[in-house]
């Protein structure tokens, strides 16, 4: 009798992950729709409150050389966008050279109580058009771990 118990809780275990999996999944397909981007990276942060969040995110990106647009910040969305240059080609490739422009999307969406995924959308592109794109993309999941890590001390 003990053992069908154990069992039984075993499953039930099973059964409440692969939920929290399921919907955990929904939340990033609607953050990449809302985010309007094919290229979506993201973190989880937890124990952090959104305004350190927030504050960590524009201390990191700016420190990288990302500038804030203009009406950032609004529904938890933040923009910022960064020339290529010389060192920037040196470093990157020939795909951020002067003229270049990076534009990422941070979206921050509390997903539960203390719990907060920082999703962010690359695009590239000259003068004003822009297309997503994969280039860089190591850059900003680096610069989303420093966030993560610097969340948590401001």
């Amino acid at each position: 009798m003990v053992e069908v118990f154990c069992e039984r809780k075993r499953l039930l275990g099973v059964v409440i992950s692969a939920f929290g999996v399921l919907f955990s999944g929904c939340g990033v397909v609607e953050d990449s729709a809302r985010i309007r981007s094919g290229v979506v990276l993201s973190r989880t942060i937890e124990f952090a409150s959104r305004y350190n969040i927030e504050r960590a995110i524009i201390t990191v990106f700016q420190g990288d050389g990302f500038e804030v647009q203009p009406g950032s910040g609004t529904g938890g969305t933040l923009r910022f966008v960064r020339e290529g240059n010389a060192l920037g080609e040196e470093r990157f490739g020939e795909w951020f050279s002067r003229g270049v422009f990076l534009r990422v999307e941070v979206n921050i969406a509390e997903v539960e109580f203390g719990t907060h995924r920082v999703s962010s959308a690359l695009e590239i592109g000259r003068e004003d058009q822009f297309v997503t794109t994969r280039k860089g993309s190591r850059r900003v999941k680096l610069l989303l771990g420093r966030v993560e890590r610097l969340a948590g001390v401001l």
